[in-house]
């Protein structure tokens, strides 16, 4: 099967994300950036707006 072409603009979006991605695994492995679960204070504090589009790729619950 042939692949998909895309787009100069959504190529390099796409070697931008990547990039960003990696320099983040970069950051985590080497201890200047750290991933963490949100608090429940958090979590109610960045809740879903209503009338705010809901991110691409997930589905409401």
């Amino acid at each position: 099967m042939a692949e998909k072409r895309i787009s100069p603009q959504a190529a390099r979006a796409l070697e931008r994300r990547e990039a960003k991605l990696q320099e983040m695994a970069e950051q985590i492995e080497d201890g200047t950036l750290v991933v963490r679960k949100m608090t429940a204070a958090e979590r109610k504090r960045f809740a879903a707006r209503p009338g705010r589009p809901a991110p691409k790729g997930r589905t409401p619950r």
